[in-house]
């Protein structure tokens, strides 16, 4: 049995999917019923609905299990407490491999959802537990919560265009994961980068101007926009009327949509205070520095390919969606 923790997050639920067609037993860890629906039509051989911050939650999904895959959402600030739990179930339950979900560049002290993973792979390390750890760089999902304003021609996002990231396709983080689990006995005790290219929002624009058939500007959001709609509404509001002079009424209905949606996106509101602070602290230092990709050789051994490029993976979002020119 493989535990699948955050199964039913943005590749948790993708490596349920792939496990499961190889036939492989899937035990998936869900906070609600909602997820659990999502995790079973995935695949999953069972389902635990559960907290990972509450004792007795995570301990009783390890048993039994012989491979994990542990992942915390990033609304969890303090992830020491779940991984010192997490390690002893493993110890107890003779867990044959741990493979853990961290972070690009976790040296980084400014971000602290960065650091906590550092120390969790610290943790880890002197668990003496067989392990592996991968480290994915930004996702190239993470534009698409914005999908609507993109459609309208506004690639928006809270921190500066101009800023080089790392980015990464799920898709690909996922099947890395699923190579690692496939093949433990390769893999122990071995950090994995999980970069494919770095690219400024600029550059992610115009391959979507190319994809979608229309112009698309980069813009930026305010770092605090979570805590200061005005100052979002200030930077949208130029673009929104660049949107309209080139369009038409025919983006009105997307940018609707999308400036209702656009405060919220990934639910960030509903967030803990700490998780919305951590999270702002974070855009404000991708502001300033950006966030480089890591060792760009590590994804394609993994794979046994070329990693999905930016524009790869826009034009298969934008096919799955109906937009392609």
């Amino acid at each position: 049995m493989i535990l699948i923790t955050s199964a039913a997050g943005g590749v948790g639920r993708p490596l349920v999917r792939d496990l499961s067609q190889r036939g492989l037993p899937v035990r998936a860890f869900v906070k609600n019923e909602q997820q659990a629906r999502l995790v079973r039509n995935a695949g999953a051989t069972e389902v635990v609905v559960g907290d990972l911050k509450r004792p007795g939650d995570l301990e009783a999904a390890v048993a039994g299990a012989r491979q994990l895959y542990h992942a915390a959402p990033t609304q969890i600030i303090d992830e020491v407490p779940i991984a010192r739990r997490l390690i002893a179930a493993a110890g107890e339950n003779g867990v044959e491999h741990l493979l853990f979900h961290s972070v690009i560049h976790p040296e980084i002290p400014e971000l602290t959802h960065h650091h906590q993973k550092l120390l969790v792979e610290g943790l880890l390390k002197e668990s003496g537990l067989p392990v592996t750890v991968l480290r994915p760089s930004h996702y190239m999902q993470n534009y698409l919560d914005f999908w609507d304003l993109l459609q309208a021609g506004i690639l928006t996002y809270p921190f500066s265009p101009d800023r080089i990231m790392g980015v990464v396709d799920v898709e690909d983080v996922a099947q890395a994961a699923l190579e690692v689990l496939l093949a433990p006995e390769s893999h122990l005790g071995q950090t994995y980068d999980l970069s494919t290219q770095a690219l400024d929002r600029h550059q992610m624009a115009r391959i979507w101007s190319r994809v979608l058939g229309h112009p698309v500007t980069a813009i930026r959001l305010p770092p605090d926009a979570l805590n200061n709609p005005l100052a979002a509404a200030g930077a949208l509001g130029p673009a929104v009327v660049r949107s309209l002079a080139r369009t038409g009424l025919r983006s009105t209905p997307a940018l609707a949509r999308g400036l209702v949606r656009a405060p919220n996106a990934r639910g960030v509101r509903g967030w803990p205070e700490d998780a919305r602070e951590a999270y702002v602290r974070m855009l404000t230092y991708y502001d300033g520095h950006g966030l480089p990709p890591g060792d760009l050789t590590h994804l394609p051994a993994l794979l046994g390919r070329a990693p999905t490029e930016y524009a790869d993976f826009a034009r298969r979002e934008a096919a799955v969606r109906g937009a392609v020119r």
